[in-house]
């Protein structure tokens, strides 16, 4: 695709409009320089892969959000930002998308989480629940989804306000109540427990919230875990070729990638040679799940 007259123009003006938004904003040449390199690259006038290192100072998340979705919209596609860990993801969509979209009012922005980062209403109802017939009937059928103590069932009973009211999108991150992960990794649930839509919460679900966020939204902020899980896996982001991917600290990648796609076994002398078929067909697979 061709970088037009237009979309430098549009760049243009979302980023002077900037200028406006931020007190005391100073143009500095390296941001200028990398606005234009990142919208050379994901408009593919020269080539579609970049890696770029720039000190602190320079704005490098604004610098690459303008262009971003100035040519995603172009594209029709999703901007997807994958960050090196959740602190700087929510940073991203709590400070930085909320400050665009006061110049871009029809932004659709969404983050995405693993789903072990959302409560689970179904566990949560349980946890809170001071029914004795209830908790009886639960104890029976899973003794992780009854509460420990009094002050535990309290607890869990105000989260379950806050999420009926809305005063909780379900995140862990986003809650001032303290949590221990004992309780949390009650409250949540994974892949394998999860009743999907045969669930009674389906609908109100956070987890599932999201996802359906995800399909409507124009950028996603993610983390290097959770692209390395959906690759694997759960179809929880855009199909590649139906996106456009940043990289934020993307020096940590490959850490994140080993932790998450490692694997091991226990295999005696005749089963190595199937064995080694099998992680080179697992590699081959992963490469050209990650190859242009």
């Amino acid at each position: 695709m061709a970088l037009t007259a237009a979309l430098k123009a549009q760049i243009a003006a979302w980023y002077k409009a900037l200028q406006e938004q931020i007190p005391d904003f100073i143009p500095r040449p390296p941001q200028r320089q990398m606005i234009a390199d990142v919208a050379k690259t994901l408009a593919g006038e020269e080539g579609r892969h970049l890696a770029i290192e720039a000190p602190t100072g320079v704005g490098k998340t604004l610098s690459y959000l303008i262009p971003g979705i100035a040519i995603a919209r172009e594209e029709q596609k999703t901007l997807v930002v994958s960050t090196a860990n959740v602190a700087l993801q929510d940073q991203i969509y709590s400070k930085d998308l909320p400050l665009l979209r006061k110049i871009i009012p029809d932004l659709r922005f969404t983050a995405a989480f693993g789903r072990g980062r959302y409560v689970c209403p179904r566990n949560l109802a349980a946890l809170a629940s001071t029914e004795p017939t209830q908790q009886d009937l639960l104890a029976f059928l899973d003794d992780e989804l009854t509460p420990n103590n009094q002050a535990e069932q309290k607890l869990c009973a105000t989260l379950k306000a806050d999420l009926d009211s809305y005063k909780w999108d379900g995140l862990r991150d986003h809650t001032d109540k303290n949590v221990d992960d004992s309780l949390w990794s009650r409250l949540s649930t994974d892949k394998a427990s999860c009743l999907n839509r045969n669930c009674h919460y389906y609908r109100e679900c956070p987890f599932f919230v999201a996802r359906r966020e995800i399909q409507e939204a124009e950028v996603v902020v993610a983390n290097h875990a959770l692209v390395m899980a959906a690759m694997e896996s759960e179809a929880v982001l855009p199909e590649p070729k139906h996106l456009l991917l940043v990289l934020d600290e993307g020096h940590h990648l490959p850490e994140v990638a080993r932790d998450a796609l490692e694997m091991s076994a226990e295999i005696t002398a005749p089963l190595v040679p199937p064995a080694a078929g099998s992680f080179y067909e697992t590699g081959r697979d992963l490469h050209g799940a990650v190859s242009p």
